[in-house]
């Protein structure tokens, strides 16, 4: 069965991007990258030249959303029923590609398989969707309500039966929308816990005793506060409580947000600017027509 990679790229670190090349480029059959114009998109060109190496340059950020729809479409048209979607700084382990797929063929209605995420941000051992512990071990496999797209294989048939990737939402979120509507069409989102993928945000976190309690969180540029928000007001609209159960308490935390991540940073009049306009044009969307 063929299967192909495909990389947003923005920006890249070179090195961190040869590395994670080097480890996925012995387990698909193609590589496409697809750059959202970076200033470096020609350095980065030139260092991954050959015939198992595919390139679409973008000349403008079409987001996330849009670049992985570029990847789910090029995947389509030359015959590949499954896709591997990376970051561009993600790493994958030997035979990563081998233990996802063993997994995603056993049932015709799987629409994504993915590892287990260690974001290597917050805490060694801290995941994105799942606690681990002695006491807690993880079953090799199960269904999940969210698989994030870096490390994810994807089968290319089922994202196009559901619309593909929401363009709109451009950077944040993508990943749970289109979760969201596979789950709704019937199909299943399976993580296997018995494969990692060491997962690095480019943000530090920063710890900060907010009242009685610690917060860990990240300080993100106005403009990534701005679709943050946007699109969290958006998904709370449109999905309510199949996208947070607890929603009530999810609105609370919203406006708590400018408090704990704001108040007390430097640039705050930039990101509660950010803040402000995601709010109020995340309320000002159609959730009808987007």
């Amino acid at each position: 069965m063929k299967v192909c990679a495909g990389i947003v790229l923005y920006n890249p670190d070179v090195e961190r991007l040869k590395r994670n090349i080097n480890a996925i480029k012995p387990q698909v059959d193609l590589l496409v990258f697809v750059d959202n114009a970076s200033g470096n998109v020609d350095e980065v060109e030139n260092s991954f030249l050959g015939d198992r190496y595919v390139w679409i340059k973008n000349e403008e950020n079409l987001g996330i959303s849009g670049a992985l729809n570029q990847l789910i479409e090029y995947a389509d048209k030359n015959g590949y029923e499954w896709i591997l979607t990376l970051d561009q700084d993600s790493i994958c382990g030997e035979n990563f590609v081998e233990k996802l797929l063993a997994v995603a063929v056993e049932d015709s209605k799987t629409a994504m398989v993915g590892p287990l995420i260690i974001d290597r941000g917050i805490a060694d051992r801290g995941t994105f969707d799942a606690g681990l512990s002695s006491e807690n071990p993880l079953p090799d496999s199960e269904d999940v309500k969210l698989i994030i797209t870096s490390g994810a294989l994807t089968n290319v048939e089922a994202v196009l039966d559901v619309g593909g990737f929401n363009n709109w939402l451009f950077i944040d979120e993508v990943d749970r929308e289109i979760c969201l509507r596979l789950l709704r069409k019937g199909y299943r989102l399976v993580r296997v816990n018995t494969i990692e993928l060491n997962h690095e945000y480019g943000l530090k976190t920063v710890t900060r005793r907010v009242l009685w309690k610690k917060t860990v969180y990240r300080n993100y540029t106005p403009f990534r506060v701005y679709y943050q928000n946007r699109n969290l007001v958006y998904m709370m609209r449109k999905y309510g409580r199949e996208y947070t159960p607890r929603l009530f308490y999810r609105w609370v935390r919203l406006f708590f947000a400018f408090f704990v991540k704001f108040i007390n940073e430097p640039d705050r009049i930039p990101r509660l600017k950010a803040f402000s306009k995601g709010i109020k044009d995340g309320f000002a969307v159609d959730i009808k027509e987007v």
